[in-house]
């Protein structure tokens, strides 16, 4: 290696152009780890082509697959997860149920949910949220009622559902999809866009308490149908869920707004790391420990939210913490998808059905629509970024796929028929809104959130 006249060093070759990967070579670079790991595996555990393993790992490559050739043509790469899910469910090759690997499948979709939360508390702006509070708490709960209250209407009249499969469905459907939402409202952050006014704060805010309300709602009804316990219990559930959330996501985050101190090394790594795992733990603990599902997402939001604060009071806040997370949840991005689109399952599905479903969600649609411009209306929004809000708040996936199978587990157990065909009208509907709703909200974000958001001058 010499020394040039310039003074600079000559010894190693540089390239005139800058390096780029075509996406091709990034598909060979995973199915080259995908075989290597593989072949470990079989080395370890005699892992064949049709083993549970390999089939989890099936999902996965299929899932990142599609998500990169969705993302290519422009549209969102989830639709391409939930697509690959789908497909490789209702084609045999991938069959949850008896997959030995399904419950640390689920536990996987509880982190990838936990990292994207933990982002989303990050994220939060804390002057915009004390300003749009009001507004957070109508956006989370008016839209819920009146969506609720349209679909037991419409499935009454229209398919004969009695009011309380009605209201049921109703708390299903009315719920947002934040593993949906959630992802394009960070990229929009990141980009500047909507944060002037607080629009990504204010639905990333509502999102966890939308979410509360409807299944706290879900659970009165299951109980009034299936008589299971106290109604008034249940009915209480919710503002028990909402405190328990906010009292241990405060105190959460404020142990870690100060542990690690600021002067430690890799300060940043420790706090994502404490962090992360705090939530991990909130949210399996209020589904295990005190059964209260609700509170363990809301403490996770509370807890970074909190502890963003106490880290920006001392001056020691960095984007990096965020940035770790952001990298973990691209990692369980797909497997989380993937796994909703397991949930989908064809055979469940009429042409009838699929009919009346499509105009109950039209209807629901549009009153929720309506509500949340009513909720906007005293809002410095203008229209574009009304109809922004409106477009996040239509998604359905998660919440969708985890409760809409409940009803009709506890009808297979009272052995009535009845309750059967009404739950499986239930779930089919569920279903359908995670495949319309879902593909519709998240392609209208990605091709047109930047356009919405954008500020005019």
């Amino acid at each position: 290696m010499t020394s040039g006249e310039d003074g600079k060093i000559i010894g190693e070759r540089q390239t005139p152009w800058p390096c780029r990967i075509h996406p091709l070579l990034d598909l060979i670079t995973l199915v080259m780890c995908i075989v290597v790991t593989w072949s470990v595996l079989y080395m370890f555990f005699d892992m064949t082509p049709n083993s549970a393993l390999a089939s989890v790992m099936l999902l996965v490559l299929c899932s990142w697959a599609c998500g990169k050739a969705t993302g290519l043509v422009g549209l969102p790469p989830l639709l391409g997860m939930l697509l690959a899910g789908m497909v490789l469910a209702n084609t045999g090759h991938y069959v949850g149920d008896h997959n030995v690997f399904q419950p640390h499948i689920i536990n996987l979709r509880e982190v990838a949910l936990t990292v994207l939360l933990v982002a989303s508390g990050l994220s939060l702006d804390a002057s915009m949220l004390r300003k749009l509070s009001f507004v957070v708490f109508q956006l989370a709960v008016l839209p819920c009622v009146t969506e609720t209250i349209a679909a037991a209407i419409v499935t009454h009249y229209l398919m004969g559902l009695p009011w309380i499969w009605g209201i049921l469905l109703g708390c299903i459907l009315s719920p947002v999809s934040s593993a949906v939402i959630l992802p394009a409202l960070l990229d929009f952050k990141q980009k500047g866009l909507g944060e002037d006014k607080g629009i990504i704060t204010l639905v990333m805010a509502a999102c966890s308490f939308d979410d509360i309300f409807a299944i706290s709602a879900f659970g009165v009804c299951l109980s009034v149908i299936f008589a299971q316990g106290s109604w008034e219990k249940d009915a209480i559930r919710g503002p028990i869920e909402i405190a328990l959330g906010l009292g241990a996501g405060i105190f959460w985050g404020l142990i870690v707004g100060y542990i690690p101190h600021k002067c430690e090394k890799s300060l940043n790594l420790k706090r994502a790391y404490i962090l992360t795992a705090g939530g991990l733990f909130m949210t399996f603990a209020s589904k295990k420990l005190i059964d209260f599902p609700g509170a363990g997402p809301l403490a996770i939001i509370t807890a970074a939210f909190v502890a963003a604060i106490c880290w920006k009071n001392n001056d020691s806040f960095s984007e990096e913490v965020e940035n770790k997370a952001n990298k973990v949840w691209d990692l369980l991005e797909p497997l989380l998808f993937a796994s909703i689109g397991t949930e989908i399952r064809l055979m469940y599905i009429s042409m009838d059905l699929i009919i009346n479903a499509s105009i109950l969600l039209a209807i629901t649609s549009l009153v929720r629509v309506l509500t949340c411009f009513f909720v906007l209306r005293n809002t410095n929004f203008n229209l574009r970024e009304k109809i922004f809000v409106n477009i996040a708040w239509l998604p359905k996936a998660t919440v969708q796929a985890a409760i809409g199978p409940i009803a009709l587990v506890y009808a297979r157990n009272n052995h009535d028929e009845t309750q059967i065909a009404y739950a499986f009208d239930v779930l089919a509907i569920s279903v359908l809104a995670i495949v319309i709703t879902a593909p519709i909200g998240a392609i209208f974000m990605t091709l047109r959130g930047e356009y919405l958001l954008r500020p005019r001058y």
